[in-house]
């Protein structure tokens, strides 16, 4: 089971994200998924998607590794990509680029996301980031 359920979070990664397809995405969550323990399902995790692709055009996920244990999925991947946009939801990224003009600046930024599963989908997930080295290479703050 915890290689399945890691196989499921490459799959994710490689056949939905890093394609820039938010239905794709959202199509490997639960019904009544949660994210950062508020339950959004599906549809919640379509527009998150589609708020990350808006803002980084050219986003993407490089899983560093990946460790299972029962129904649990931890990754540390490294996302990259160029801020072109604004978010289409200004909760995306904690709400701290919601009327950020673009700054054309490139990003890699260093992440840690734990995914519950169950019966083949996602019903959690909680991430960390830093945050502050992206608003620092973005030239939000000094």
């Amino acid at each position: 089971m915890p290689d399945e359920n890691k196989s499921l979070i490459h799959r994710l990664y490689d056949q939905a994200i890093n394609k820039h397809d938010a239905i794709a995405a959202a199509a490997f969550y639960g019904s009544d998924a949660k994210n950062h323990g508020r339950t959004v399902g599906g549809n919640g995790m379509q527009k998150v998607f589609e708020a990350l692709f808006s803002t980084f055009p050219d986003f993407n996920y490089r899983i560093v590794e990946a460790t299972a244990e029962g129904d649990r999925v931890v990754c540390k991947v490294v996302m990259t990509g160029t801020h072109l946009g604004e978010p289409t939801m200004p909760a995306a990224f904690s709400g701290m680029l919601a009327g950020v003009v673009p700054t054309r600046r490139k990003v890699e930024v260093l992440q840690f996301h734990s995914f519950r599963i169950s019966s083949g989908q996602i019903t959690e997930h909680a991430a960390v980031r830093d945050d502050l080295g992206m608003l620092k290479q973005l030239g939000v703050i000094a």
